[in-house]
């Protein structure tokens, strides 16, 4: 019997009861024996994340993690990449997509 491998899947959410829209984005691991099983079983696990104030908005995204190193997760083991291609600068891609001042959370750069 083989293990189910690790998957990383980023789920959007809408949230209510701020002074501007906003969105969260959380990542949620879970063992699935494929893209589409993963992202199922993410979206099932959400459903208890969701409140008055908290709706799935139907997007996911998943990211199959590589583990060399066994079937362990641990320090340092990737769970999410996304890959965009794009034409822009380094400083015009971060204050497009990731730094845009508006984010609540801490951001190294």
């Amino acid at each position: 019997m083989s293990v189910e491998p690790w998957y990383g899947v980023r789920l959007v959410y809408k949230l209510m009861g701020f002074e501007k829209q906003a969105y969260e984005e959380r990542v949620l691991i879970v063992r699935a024996a494929s893209f589409t099983e993963a992202v199922h079983r993410a979206e099932q696990r959400s459903k208890a994340y969701e409140s008055s104030t908290t709706e799935y908005i139907g997007y996911a995204m998943a990211f199959h993690i590589f583990d060399q190193d066994g079937p362990c997760l641990g320090s340092g083991v990737e769970v999410f990449s996304l890959i965009r291609e794009s034409d822009l600068g380094v400083d015009e891609y971060l204050n497009r997509f990731h730094d845009t001042g508006n984010e609540r959370a801490a951001i190294g750069r």
